[in-house]
């Protein structure tokens, strides 16, 4: 086969790969498919994560890898290229692949069963995307504490190993979360409690000299900041339309957007305008006669 032909050949794959790579872009958007690859740093800052050591070269199963280190936005889980910017070299390592000629080993870190990728992007999705299914690379491991159930998915194995971590921390049981990250904001809303200066914890200051003890803490935060609120949104009946949804889940939602809501709070009636509503209700609607 001639260069020439090899070129055009990877150049046509790419093309493919690249429509393949935005449509399915587009539409994990709009049905929310979990399509991207997990940025390393995000899920290092919501595990935490111990000492690293290097592992040697090891045969990865490529089915593995679902994240990178610097480029989740270059590529989808599938490998799929999403900028036209990487045509030319992975065309040039595809034309190798084709002929057959090794390529430098690629280099991950290894997060409990799965792989991020720290160098080889270009090579990996060649190697994904024409069948390999396992690939030698470097590996450095990044520890974690053991975990103690089953991975379905990525997604599922991180939020199980954040929550993991968050029981072990906190002793809290009845908090659930749907969504990564949430337990880690948890964790952040308790150390604020602890440190911070408000109505909440007021009476717990003055009981404690210096900083609240981290069990104090916990159990305050609970009992003063997250249980009544949480009460609140129960008895509102909002949870009946958020099926797939917990009460941390909407309890962070309303914290994330207190700005916002304030902002619009000129709209919400107050009770006496309620009362007012259910006497007279004509008189809260527009007409042409008090216009």
């Amino acid at each position: 086969m001639s260069e020439i032909f090899r070129s055009a050949e990877s150049n046509r794959e790419f093309d493919h790969l690249y429509r393949k790579g935005f449509f399915k872009k587009i539409l994990g958007t709009l049905k929310n498919h979990k399509n991207r690859l997990l940025p390393l740093n995000q899920i290092k800052e919501i595990i935490g994560t111990g000492e690293e050591h290097h592992l040697g070269v090891k045969t990865v199963e490529v089915d593995k890898i679902v994240g990178s280190e610097n480029r989740f936005e270059d590529f989808d889980r599938a490998f799929l290229p999403l900028n036209k910017f990487n045509r030319r070299k992975w065309t040039s390592i595809r034309s190798y692949y084709e002929q057959h000629e090794s390529l430098p080993v690629i280099s991950l870190y290894k997060i409990g069963d799965y792989y991020f990728v720290r160098d080889g992007h270009n090579r990996v999705s060649v190697a994904k995307n024409s069948g390999q299914l396992y690939i030698d690379a470097e590996v450095i491991e990044i520890n974690i504490p053991k975990v103690r159930f089953n991975s379905s998915s990525p997604e599922y194995y991180f939020l199980k190993l954040e929550e993991q971590m968050f029981r072990e921390k906190t002793g809290l049981q009845n908090i659930q979360i749907t969504l990564p990250g949430g337990y880690r904001e948890i964790l952040k809303l308790i150390q604020c409690f602890q440190c911070s200066e408000c109505p909440n914890n007021q009476s717990t200051r003055e009981q404690c000299q210096k900083k609240i003890p981290w069990k104090v803490a916990v159990q305050q935060w609970y009992q003063n900041c997250y249980f009544p609120a949480s009460e609140k949104i129960e008895r509102s009946g909002i949870m009946e339309k958020f099926k797939d949804r917990t009460l941390a889940d909407l309890y962070l939602w309303f914290l994330y957007n207190a700005e916002a809501l304030r902002k619009a709070a000129c709209f919400i009636p107050s009770r006496s305008h309620h009362k007012a509503i259910r006497r007279k209700p004509q008189n809260f609607f527009f007409t042409k006669a008090n216009l």
